[in-house]
């Protein structure tokens, strides 16, 4: 039993652990101010609430143009609302690519690092399920060395494989 306790002592020591990173922390400290407000925006107009938003300015736009002015300076089919969402959709989409980047970014760390510490946890099970097979040997040799010595016969150590 001694030899068995120093060489799961060894075998513990010369593993190498992971210690788990907060990856969540690594990547805000390697964001600059641009980068920021690249996901802030991104995650802003990412939003149902952000739909809501473009759905009800939209409404609103035609509703005034369309029934409440007498003077319309657009009039149906709204050429100026038109543009002003393509000039919206062209400015916020490089800054949505940005940010969806930045995100993609931060999910790559946590993957990574949950590829590890899983690694890291298999190991170890492994390293526990052979511990309790070498007890379990080890059990069942001294059990045979008790049947042994009850039955009153001469006591042979079995090798403990």
């Amino acid at each position: 039993m001694e030899e068995y306790d120093t060489m799961s002592t060894e075998s513990t020591a010369q593993r190498v652990r992971h210690k788990p990173r907060n990856v969540n922390a690594l990547h805000k400290a390697g964001m600059g101010i641009q980068d920021r407000i690249a996901l802030a925006v991104t995650t802003g107009i990412g939003t149902m609430y952000a739909v809501y938003l473009f759905a009800i300015w939209m409404g609103a736009w035609m509703l005034w143009q369309g029934y409440f002015s007498h003077k319309p300076f657009d009039p149906y089919p709204f050429a100026f609302l038109l543009f002003l969402g393509n000039i919206i959709q062209l400015l916020l989409m490089p800054l949505i690519m940005v940010g969806q980047n930045i995100q993609g970014k931060h999910s790559e760390l946590r993957a990574e690092e949950e590829f590890h510490t899983t690694q890291s946890s298999y190991n170890d099970i492994e390293a526990i399920l052979k511990h309790l097979d070498d007890q379990d040997k080890e059990l069942l040799r001294q059990t045979k060395m008790l049947e042994q010595l009850m039955r009153g016969g001469k006591v042979e150590a079995p090798s403990a494989n």
